[in-house]
């Protein structure tokens, strides 16, 4: 699975790197961000995978998918959605943007279908209670961030309620308190190593940092949830060219740390009483 995994970046980074470097910064960056999007859904919610561009209610959706196991799946969606709402309002960048993505959505889909169609990714799904419950849990989390970065106004916010989704299994497999202090680890370490991205000024060592995460994702995160949901938000941020160079780490840092410790907390809190009220072990989806 290694040389697997290794070949797939390869064939994701390849096309990006060519077009970067033949000057299509802004195509490179989307294409290669739906590649991974595509594979992320194709891989973790096949089932479904075709259907993806109907969904509308995106944030109650992925909790919903919690009963069925597809969850992690549909978050390649929210995020697709979460970063259309902080594009630039310019038409044709939008479109150029819209465009590049999608080309590497189908990109990303034939690699996922092809070249991992075999490969079966363990997740837990819960009782159709429980998925209400983190459906309505999700949407109400993912308004509050989305609410904070776009009133904090720190570059592409977005990032910040794909994390609170993405990070947090409705299934519990240990203490409620236990998940909470797993739960703010997790969090704070998106946060830090968010703000590490910023200062990747070398767009040599973006491509390698994003080259390693992607290999985590597809080896180890493939048996470890938790792993896998961490990765997502950071991997998604270096495809994105996401910070304004005239701004420093600090000033990042700073802008964004009210709106993360809001966040933070409404998401400890939420889901604290999600796994208190609604221990669910879960149950190997199928």
């Amino acid at each position: 699975m290694i040389a697997k995994a290794f070949g797939l970046v390869l064939l994701v980074l390849g096309p990006t790197s060519a077009a970067y470097l033949a000057g299509y910064t802004d195509v490179s960056q989307y294409f290669a961000l739906g590649a991974v999007l595509a594979i992320n859904l194709t891989l973790l919610a096949r089932p479904i995978a075709p259907f993806a561009a109907l969904i509308v209610a995106v944030a109650a959706a992925v909790g919903a998918a919690s009963s069925q196991g597809l969850h992690r799946g549909l978050l390649s969606v929210l995020a697709a959605a979460l970063i259309g709402s902080f594009e630039p309002a310019a038409g044709l960048t939008v479109f150029e943007r819209a465009g590049s993505m999608l080309a590497g959505c189908v990109y990303g889909v034939i690699l996922g279908v092809t070249l991992l169609r075999n490969v079966e990714v363990e997740s837990r799904a819960v009782h159709p209670q429980t998925a209400l419950s983190y459906a309505v849990l999700l949407a109400v989390l993912v308004l509050i961030a989305w609410l904070a970065a776009r009133v904090a106004d720190f570059a592409h916010g977005w990032w910040l309620p794909l994390a609170t989704a993405a990070i947090g299994e409705p299934a519990l497999n240990r203490p409620p308190g236990r998940a909470v202090a797993r739960l703010a680890m997790a969090l704070l370490a998106t946060l830090l190593l968010v703000v590490l991205i910023q200062s990747l000024d070398v767009p040599a060592l973006r491509v390698l940092l994003v080259g390693a995460l992607l290999l985590l994702m597809l080896t180890v995160g493939r048996q470890t949830a938790a792993l896998q949901a961490l990765l997502l938000t950071p991997a998604a941020v270096l495809l994105v060219q996401h910070r304004n160079l005239e701004d420093s780490v600090i000033d990042y840092l700073g802008t964004a740390l009210v709106a993360c410790a809001i966040v933070f907390v409404a998401t400890l809190l939420g889901k604290w009483v999600l796994w208190t009220l609604r221990p669910d072990a879960g149950r190997l989806a199928a």
